[in-house]
């Protein structure tokens, strides 16, 4: 998921979409072409800089693949090992230290990969 995830966003695509693509290649999901618009939407923490969007492609990505209850568990999971490696969750913060997020989205393709794995 992590090589593809990094792909796109070579291709120019945003955190988010880059992780729900990567993830719904790797796991067999038909997405509409509206996945990507509406990717767009959330693009650089919501526009204020909130939550990393990566982190959002991949909660938005384990609704798809989960139950309500399930993709909820594995969400907090997801927050808490990555808040762990970044002690924080806020999109400028993260990117503040750095040029490129390619490292926060590689760790987010890989954490959420082994989330899947763990429960599939």
């Amino acid at each position: 998921m992590k090589e593809k995830a990094l792909y796109y966003h070579e291709q120019g695509c945003n955190c988010s979409f880059v992780i729900l693509k990567a993830g719904a290649e790797k796991y067999g999901l038909t997405l509409p072409e509206e996945a990507e618009q509406s990717c767009c939407a959330v693009s650089s923490g919501f526009g204020v800089g909130s939550i990393c969007c990566a982190l959002v492609g991949a909660v938005m990505l384990l609704g798809l693949l989960f139950s309500e209850e399930k993709a909820k568990l594995l969400r907090m999971q997801l927050f808490v090992l990555f808040h762990d490696k970044y002690k924080t969750l806020n999109c400028c913060a993260i990117s503040a230290h750095r040029e490129t997020c390619v490292e926060v989205i590689a760790d987010v393709a890989t954490l959420t990969e082994e989330l899947i794995a763990q429960h599939l």
